[in-house]
């Protein structure tokens, strides 16, 4: 087979595969810790869509400086003014965590990207 023979073949592989492995830009996003404490003002609500929409308020430091009731903030620092307060889950992960955040004296570690709508998006639930 020469040279141009592979090429073209290798071209037509790659063609017949893309399809199958595009990645999801939800999925391709870095995604970073966000400790939560359950209780306060911290407000849960049902999307409409299986999902879950978390109000928090900001910790004033790092999550190391401790959390007031119905507070969430990074592990390393404060959120950022501009920085989504509200946490959007429309996975099954939810019911991991939600029952956690009634209770004032619970925390749930969180990993989430802020996807420029409005919302921290979960990812996956744990450090």
């Amino acid at each position: 087979m020469n040279t141009l023979s592979r090429i073209s073949s290798i071209a037509a592989i790659v063609t017949i595969l893309s399809p199958m492995l595009s990645i999801d830009a939800a999925h391709a996003e870095q995604s970073y810790p966000l400790t939560c404490r359950g209780g306060g003002t911290l407000s849960i609500q049902n999307d409409g869509n299986q999902g879950v929409r978390i109000k928090f308020k900001p910790g004033v430091g790092a999550a190391v400086q401790g959390l007031s009731p119905g507070q969430c903030t990074w592990s390393d620092r404060a959120l950022s003014a501009g920085e989504p307060k509200t946490i959007c889950d429309s996975g099954v992960s939810a019911a991991q965590y939600v029952a956690l955040l009634v209770n004032p004296n619970q925390y749930a570690i969180l990993q989430v990207y802020n996807n420029r709508n409005g919302c921290m998006q979960v990812t996956r639930v744990g450090p």
